[in-house]
């Protein structure tokens, strides 16, 4: 399993909503910001112009083909000229959706020249995938041409057009499935379009040895690593490795391990896992030991994070904590 294999393979996209939308000039609409909120608009046929609520950030021109994807949830708005008036999506929403298959449909503008665009929201309420969203920019555009760099990418969003636009029968579990392999692309044509030697965690995921350690530490965590048999795993000096580790992930290799363990021992408790099996998956040779590192971390004992986290969810669910069918969770979620 490559680096990248093993750093996405426990991260789960929690919700996705998909909404296909006709402009005709003039027309515009805003989005609001939505933490852990990835989003793309892909131009099906047409033009529009992309502003994202950042003062560093330039408008865009988007045109049939291209991709606009927004990684980390920021405000932005969508329009047919640089100078088109915007509506909310929410009030855009109440007013002119229709929903078939888990797909929303939106109509909005008068009577001039059409677009069309595709729009998915996937939310990733899940720690582990941190350090990838971090290292992205607020804004990635992807043209056809880019899209090549990436296999079947382009093939992919294609498929998801025609999707949304029959309607048929078992489209909204197609769609679903389709958002986890959307998210690995947008991070491989980012990968692939990023110079040799860059920064950050995903030039980290560039850099042959500590690609090798993020990839042994994300698929076993329990491993009594330390700094120097990761640098064997790696084929590299300790100090070597060390420095570079350090440079490219923005800490140390074994805070990075215990920060990795301790997410993944709250995923495990929220799943329910009982505290041994935790302990063992997170590489602590007792409950104890496990409970203080925990502790540290989490500013409480694991036992206490877990009811906290449950009484939490119950609280903040508007239905009491009832469980929801996948339809109910879908139309929660925020474009």
């Amino acid at each position: 399993m490559d680096a990248l294999s093993a750093v996405l393979a426990p991260v789960r996209l929690q919700r996705t909503r998909w909404v296909s939308t006709v402009g005709r000039a003039p027309w515009g609409v805003v989005l609001p910001a939505v933490k852990s909120c990835i989003r793309f608009h892909y131009v099906v046929r047409g033009s529009a112009w992309l502003s994202v609520d950042r003062a560093d950030e330039p408008r865009v021109a988007l045109s049939g083909g291209d991709l606009a994807v927004l990684p980390l949830g920021n405000a932005h708005a969508l329009r047919d000229h640089p100078r088109s008036s915007t509506r909310r999506f929410e009030e855009v929403a109440r007013c002119t959706t229709h929903s078939t298959h888990g797909v929303i449909h939106i109509e909005l503008g008068a009577k001039g020249p059409e677009t069309t665009f595709i729009t998915g929201a996937f939310v990733l309420d899940d720690p582990l995938a941190t350090p990838i969203l971090a290292a992205l920019p607020p804004l990635i555009r992807l043209t056809p041409d880019t899209e090549q760099g990436v296999p079947s990418f382009l093939e992919n969003i294609q498929f998801i057009t025609r999707e949304i636009e029959t309607n048929r029968p078992g489209s909204e579990i197609v769609l679903l499935r389709m958002a986890d392999v959307m998210f690995i692309q947008i991070l491989r044509a980012y990968l692939a379009r990023s110079p040799e030697g860059g920064g950050g965690f995903l030039g980290a995921l560039r850099d042959p040895g500590t690609a090798a350690a993020l990839g042994a530490m994300h698929r076993r965590a329990e491993e009594p690593w330390t700094v120097a048999s990761l640098a064997k795993e790696v084929g590299v000096s300790r100090s070597v490795f060390a420095a570079r580790f350090t440079e490219l992930v923005g800490e140390p290799p074994l805070r990075y391990l215990t920060r990795l363990r301790m997410q993944k021992a709250a995923a495990l408790l929220r799943e329910g896992a009982p505290l041994a099996k935790v302990s063992r998956l997170t590489g602590y040779s007792s409950e104890a030991s496990f409970s203080h590192a925990f502790r540290q971390w989490a500013g409480m004992a694991p036992g206490a994070w877990r009811r906290h986290l449950t009484s939490r969810e119950r609280s903040a669910a508007p239905d009491g904590g009832r469980r929801q069918t996948g339809q109910e969770g879908e139309e929660r979620v925020r474009i």
